[in-house]
């Protein structure tokens, strides 16, 4: 601690804690330089300079965010920068600004500004704190505008390591840009629950508080912070013995991260001998390593379309090949499952020719219905040239996602067959039994899955999808969200009914969604009869710890007990109560 922080009082303020850990660092201040906005007239002659000037920017912006767009591994991340990309082009704004411009002859930053101004009043009027949000994304937008039209630096952020960054609010495209690794904590006088600087440095796992108002027009660049994400609580200059309470809550969490951890070698295996394989979600290779450091034991789903997410053009078979054989070798002979892409014309139509305009994209042409369909056709099978190619290097299975019945898994099969039969007439390598799965993710395969058990080699439950699909529910809409319940009795029944089909059939299953990885609800899984789960790396050593202390036949009586129960609080409860009862420690 130095000089300076000694000659500072201890200050602490409350907001709202957003994402947990602890986090201490020294302040790393963001977007303090607050753009003074131009405001002149201009003449009539100089109307459509002015507008031309203003287009100009906005193109500029637009770039700026596709560049970023392309580095994020994170769909949901991905999907906020592109939102900010359509406001950029929305009428209320755009074609407001230059209105303004034109009516009454002012320059185009002034213009833009009330533009802005005008789309954040609609939002202030609102009373559901979700969409009152949303107004912090119009002064973003408008922000890299300005910032553009005044050739101020847009560039991204970078913070010394251990930084804990401060601002009044941060930018999802400024947020997206951090992560764990390169920051302590993150703190914002702006926002909420809902905000998307939240959303992301959850996604991040960066500990953050929210909504302090004005905690940076108190902290100056490099104060000492204590970020407290758990309770929401933040320390400015923080006295040395408070410095270390923190530091020790910090060992602390640290030591059961560690202890968690330590299980990484430890079988997965109940109180009574039953073994359950927890396997790893992810993106691509670079997330091998992590995932085997948390004691993975194969990969039970791998999202290919990161690869479409990431690239600035279209992969090629060579790009398939080389990223899913990098990951096969880097399981060293562990299981493999490789997700065709699940993508939908949103995101593939920018790579394209050819654009689709939706209204409702989730039930529109994405996922395997996108590769069966004239547009997708050339990529699915140059996708699965590469996949079928990477299968020649271990244990690997090919997986076909939102599948809804017989005659589409039997066209994904009829493809894959005309693609194993071009390589081997080419002579190129690959498994040829190459066992090929699907995702049972909308109540309609749940319904058949008895004829698509006859069919495949395996399932594997996307709950993320099935909740969806069966309560008709955006989970990221926030007016509704609160329907999306794992818990819920009908999204119980079809997970069991799905199993069951599996047993009869003869074929195994996995569920493979975050409900995996919740360590409250895996005992619940595993009551229904599943023992193959794949979550995130990093929630494996506590559903693990939660295994090892259960006995399979308690579990079935749990299963048993919570699908005659009538609703999700009445099962949360059940759950509360059995682990009570049996002594679990969870957190």
């Amino acid at each position: 601690m130095s000089t300076r922080d000694e000659s500072r009082h201890e200050i602490r303020r409350e907001g709202v804690a957003v994402s947990s850990g602890i986090g201490i660092g020294r302040a790393y201040l963001v977007g303090r330089d607050t753009l003074n906005t131009p405001k002149h007239h201009i003449s009539d002659d100089e109307c459509e300079d002015e507008v031309a000037r203003l287009r100009r920017a906005i193109a500029t912006a637009d770039k700026q965010l596709a560049t970023i767009k392309k580095k994020l591994a994170s769909e949901n991340d991905y999907h906020i920068i592109s939102a900010h990309q359509l406001m950029l082009h929305d009428e209320h704004l755009a074609d407001a600004a230059e209105s303004f411009i034109r009516t009454d002859k002012i320059c185009a930053e002034w213009a833009l500004r009330r533009a802005a101004d005008a789309v954040r009043v609609v939002f202030e009027a609102i009373e559901d704190e979700y969409f009152r949000e949303r107004k912090s994304d119009i002064d973003f937008v408008c922000e890299r505008v300005l910032r553009v039209l005044l050739g101020r630096d847009v560039g991204p952020i970078n913070p010394n390591p251990d930084a804990v960054v401060v601002a009044y609010d941060l930018s999802p495209a400024d947020t997206a840009q951090l992560h764990k690794s390169a920051i302590a904590g993150l703190l914002t006088d702006a926002g909420g629950r809902t905000s998307h600087t939240a959303i992301i440095a959850r996604a991040h796992e960066i500990p953050a508080v929210v909504g302090l108002e004005d905690a940076s027009e108190l902290i100056e660049t490099d104060d000492l912070i204590i970020v407290d994400g758990t309770s929401g609580v933040v320390i400015i200059n923080p006295t040395p013995a408070t410095v270390s309470v923190y530091r020790e809550l910090q060992r602390k969490e640290a030591a059961d991260d560690a202890a968690l951890l330590s299980n990484r070698t430890l079988p997965a295996t109940t109180k009574d001998g039953v073994a359950v394989n927890l396997f790893a979600n992810i993106d691509g290779p670079d997330e091998v390593d992590a995932s085997l450091a948390y004691g993975a034991r194969g990969v039970g789903l791998t999202r290919t379309e990161y690869l479409f997410m990431t690239a600035g053009s279209m992969p090629s078979e060579e790009d398939h090949y080389q990223s899913a054989a990098d990951i096969i070798a880097r399981m060293g002979g562990l299981p493999v499952t490789l997700r065709t892409f699940d993508l939908g014309s949103d995101k593939l139509s920018r790579f394209l020719d050819a654009s689709l305009e939706e209204a409702n994209p989730a039930l529109g042409l994405r996922s395997i219905r996108m590769c069966l369909s004239d547009m997708g056709m050339p990529e699915f099978r140059k996708q699965l040239r590469g996949l079928l190619r990477a299968t020649s290097h271990g244990n690997t299975r090919l997986m076909f996602p939102m599948i809804s019945g017989v005659e589409e898994l039997r066209a994904a099969k009829a493809v894959l067959a005309s693609v194993k039969a071009e390589l081997a007439a080419e002579g190129i390598a690959f498994d040829p039994a190459v066992k090929v799965g699907i995702m049972v993710e909308m109540p309609a395969a749940v319904l058949v899955a008895d004829q698509l058990a006859r069919e495949c080699d395996f399932f594997s439950i996307g709950t993320n999808d099935l909740i969806q699909y069966t309560m008709a529910v955006d989970r990221v809409n926030e007016l509704v969200s609160y329907l999306y319940e794992p818990l819920h009795p009908a999204i119980l029944r079809l997970i069991k009914m799905t199993a069951d089909a599996a047993r009869a059939g003869g074929i195994p299953v996995t569920l493979c969604g975050e409900m995996a990885g919740d360590p409250m609800l895996a005992p619940v899984l595993l009551g229904l009869g599943l023992t193959d789960l794949s979550m995130s790396g990093v929630a494996i050593p506590e559903v693990k710890s939660i295994v090892r202390q259960l006995a399979m036949r308690d579990l079935r009586a749990l299963g048993d007990r919570v699908l005659g129960l009538a609703s999700a609080v009445d099962v949360r409860q059940a759950v509360v109560d059995e682990l009570a009862r049996l002594g679990v420690q969870w957190s």
